[in-house]
């Protein structure tokens, strides 16, 4: 008598006893920059979202989600933002970068601001907002705008 066994497939190279492994997990993406530093001048400080350390900030530097960005006495910095925002930060200042949740054919800009003055111009305001967040109160504008 002839005795027929079948076996379940398994991927060339493995044994009986092996399980085949799952297929290595994607690469993370890299998050993307939100904005860039310009024109720091005096002290001014950045804070990574990922870090708990001030560092010095110097121009040019790409800013991301949640990073936070203070200035000192007689400091201000300029961030521009990839659609074109502009927001300055004079003095005594301290903001984070906001997670944006864009829509479609509208171009955003979120921003919270925790501490001192920002001035804000928009490149066209046609197709851009800015979201201004703080401990009180959210603004949402199109045109230029200065938050105290």
């Amino acid at each position: 008598m002839l005795l027929a066994l079948a076996l379940p497939a398994m991927p060339i190279g493995c044994s009986a006893d092996e399980k085949p492994s799952a297929p290595p997990p994607a690469p993370a993406r890299a998050p993307e920059p939100r904005a860039q530093l310009k024109e720091v001048r005096g002290d001014v400080k950045l804070k990574r979202a990922t870090g708990d350390e001030w560092l010095p900030a110097r121009e040019g530097l790409s800013l991301f989600e949640n990073d936070k960005v203070r200035t000192a006495a007689g400091a201000s910095a300029r961030v521009l933002f990839p659609n074109g925002s502009l927001v300055n930060l004079g003095e005594d200042a301290l903001i984070g970068i906001a997670e944006t949740h864009s829509r479609p054919g509208q171009e955003r800009t979120d921003l919270t601001v925790l501490k001192g003055q920002v001035d804000a111009a928009l490149e066209t305001p046609s197709t851009q907002s800015l979201s201004v967040s703080t401990p009180a109160a959210t603004v949402r504008a199109g045109r230029e705008i200065v938050f105290r």
